[in-house]
């Protein structure tokens, strides 16, 4: 049973309705514990970091990947991309060579202190290196110029796939060279919306499938799962992905239509699922509605194993702390009337 991210305003609304403060909610509520290792080696360019403006409200600077980026900081908004790090061939190629492996990309102390507690305490250990095709359209082109990019300048966003897949490949290489060890690989990289993918299933297949294929591949060679985050509707994602070798598939946003037990009639003997419960409907606060959400999925998803808990993203500051209690008592249940403990 997992819940990776409460919302800081989640954790003050509970503290006013019995939560301990200092409380850590995952030993709290008797979660299990992952640790998602980020950023271990550098995923970037390198280069250096700039402030252009900064007030009260936002901060704007330009990031190591190069682009534009203008980040709030009194709420938990996400930064907005103003510029992309370029948008034509010849300034990809001027960047590219950036993108070699090497010893010298390991330079991330924060991430290695990380790793080094999670091992000490014998935690489920994940890396989450930047999925390639995120690599195109969010850490460098954004969304917009990325996808218009997929259509004007296919070459290069092949380029670009090939190149940071070769990257990618390289550093995990050496990062299980100098000893590190992992039980997961984790690409997190939101590549769908409400309506479906953000392009083509064919466009995917051509471009990125074979690159999945071979991070499946390492990770499985290496005694690792492979596992993929994806918001929206997952539907047409999760037969690549099956194919890709990928073991499970996070968070199953159900605001987009997702159902896990649709997604296990059909593909519950090739995938694991993580999430789907509706965090829309338990933050109506409503028991009855709660039972049901909870009483409808966890049997299904949970027969024959292959499914894990998980709220269908982030606990939002809508849910009452009384509201998750009953949430994960009522999944509790549920599982041990399939398992008879």
């Amino acid at each position: 049973m997992l819940d990776l991210s409460f919302w800081p305003e989640t954790l003050e609304r509970w503290h006013g309705e019995g939560f301990p403060r200092g409380a850590d909610p995952v030993d709290y509520f008797g979660l299990d514990r992952v640790a998602c290792i980020n950023d271990l080696f550098d995923p970037s360019f390198g280069l250096p970091e700039r402030v252009l403006e900064e007030t009260e409200e936002y901060r704007i600077t330009v990031d190591r990947y190069g682009k534009t980026v203008k980040t709030p900081l009194n709420s938990y908004n996400p930064p907005v991309m103003l510029e992309p790090a370029f948008r034509t061939p010849e300034e990809w190629a001027r960047l590219k060579p950036a993108l070699t492996p090497g010893t010298d990309k390991f330079n991330n102390p924060a991430a290695e202190a990380d790793y080094a507690a999670a091992r000490a305490a014998g935690l489920c250990t994940i890396i989450t290196p930047a999925e390639p095709m995120w690599f195109v359209i969010h850490l460098t082109l954004g969304f917009e110029d990325g996808l218009m990019a997929l259509a004007c300048e296919p070459d290069m966003v092949a380029d670009m796939i090939a190149t940071y897949s070769d990257y990618l490949l390289g550093m995990l290489e050496l990062t299980l060279q100098r000893g590190y060890e992992f039980d997961a690989l984790w690409f997190w990289s939101d590549l769908c919306y409400r309506n479906g993918m953000l392009f083509s299933p064919d466009d995917a297949r051509r471009l990125v499938l074979p690159h999945w294929k071979r991070f499946g591949q390492f990770a499985h060679d290496h005694g690792m799962r492979f596992m993929f985050h994806c918001d929206g509707d997952v539907s047409r994602l999760i037969p690549l992905l099956i194919e890709a070798g990928c073991d499970a598939i996070h968070p199953l946003e159900a605001r987009a239509g997702n159902d896990v037990r649709e997604y296990k009639r059909l593909y519950g003997r090739d995938i694991c699922f993580l999430g789907n419960i509706d965090a829309d409907v338990i933050a109506t606060n409503d028991r009855d509605r709660i039972e049901r959400e909870v009483a409808e999925k966890i049997p299904v998803a949970a027969r024959d194993s292959g499914y894990i808990y998980h709220i269908d993203h982030s606990v939002p500051p809508t849910v009452s702390f009384d509201s998750y209690r009953y949430l994960l008592d009522r999944v509790r249940y549920y599982a041990a009337k399939l398992t008879g403990a």
